[in-house]
C-alpha cells in the first residue's frame, strides 16, 4: 500500500490518514507473520488490503472537495457528518467492500457533506448510508437501473413483473430476471420498490419511477447523482 501525500489542515482527513497507516501497517504485520498464520489470514489480509484501497480513493476524493471548497469548513463539526464518517469507517473496516457497495456509499457520503442534496440538520442521509450498507452489489444494480429506466421515460404500469424484470436485466450487468428476482423480496422488504399486488404475475401497488418507492428514489438521487472533482477542474 502506497504513502499518501498529506492534506492540509483536515481534521477528517486526519482521522482517515490515521486509519490507513494502522491499516497497512497491520497488514504489514500479517505478511511478516509465520507461515501458518498466513494461511490462516489469507482472506483476511485480501479484504484488508482492498479496504486500504477503497480508503485510499475516498481520502484523494475527500481532499478534492474540500480543495474545491464544496464543502465547508464547519461542517466537518457537524453531528450529521460525525455520524456518517462513522459509518463508512466502520463499512470499509467490519464489512467485506466491494467496488459497487464502497462506490454507493462514498457517493452518498460526499453528497451529504456537500448540503447539495439535503441539509446538515436532516437526519435522512444517515438513514441513506445505512440503508446503502445493508445492500449487497445485486440489489444496488436494481434500483440503479430502475432509476436510469425512470429518468428515460420508462413506464411500469403497463408492466407485469415478469416484464419489470426482464426490462432490469436487459439494462443492467445482471443479465438474467432470475437474479432480479432473487433479489426482489428483500428491496421490497426494505422499502425501496413497490409490492406486487398479486405476487405471482400482476402489475405493481404504485408503479411510478419504475417502480422505486419515494425512499428508493431519494436513495439513488444521493448514490447516482454524483459529480467528482478532477485535478484540472
Amino acid at each position: 500500500m502506497t504513502e499518501l501525500t498529506p492534506g492540509f489542515d483536515d481534521e477528517t482527513y486526519k482521522i482517515l490518514d490515521k486509519v490507513y497507516k494502522n491499516l497497512a501497517e497491520g497488514i504489514t504485520g500479517i505478511a511478516a507473520s509465520k507461515k501458518e498464520d498466513l494461511y490462516l489470514s489469507a482472506g483476511y489480509l485480501l479484504q484488508r488490503a482492498r479496504s486500504g484501497e477503497f480508503l485510499k480513493t475516498f481520502m484523494n476524493e475527500w481532499n478534492k472537495f474540500r480543495e474545491k471548497g464544496r464543502i465547508q469548513d464547519e461542517y466537518t463539526y457537524t453531528e450529521q457528518h460525525q455520524e456518517c464518517l462513522q459509518e463508512m469507517l466502520d463499512f470499509l473496516d467490519n464489512d467485506s467492500p466491494d467496488q459497487i457497495r464502497f462506490s454507493v456509499l462514498k457517493n452518498i457520503f460526499l453528497n451529504t457533506a456537500t448540503e447539495s442534496f439535503s441539509s446538515r440538520d436532516d437526519v435522512l442521509p444517515q438513514q441513506l448510508l445505512r440503508i446503502g450498507r445493508s445492500l449487497n452489489s445485486a440489489e444496488v444494480l436494481i434500483i440503479q437501473t430502475a432509476y436510469k429506466l425512470s429518468k428515460e421515460g420508462e413506464d411500469a404500469s403497463k408492466r407485469s413483473t415478469r416484464d419489470w424484470r426482464y426490462a432490469i436485466s436487459r439494462n443492467s450487468p445482471l443479465g438474467y430476471p432470475e437474479l432480479v428476482e432473487s433479489n426482489e423480496q428483500t428491496l421490497e422488504n426494505k422499502g425501496l420498490i413497490h409490492r406486487r399486488v398479486d405476487p405471482d404475475n400482476s402489475m405493481f401497488s404504485k408503479p411510478g419511477h419504475f417502480r422505486l418507492t419515494g425512499l428508493g428514489l431519494r436513495l439513488c438521487e444521493f448514490m447516482t447523482e454524483y459529480k467528482p472533482e478532477t485535478d484540472n477542474e
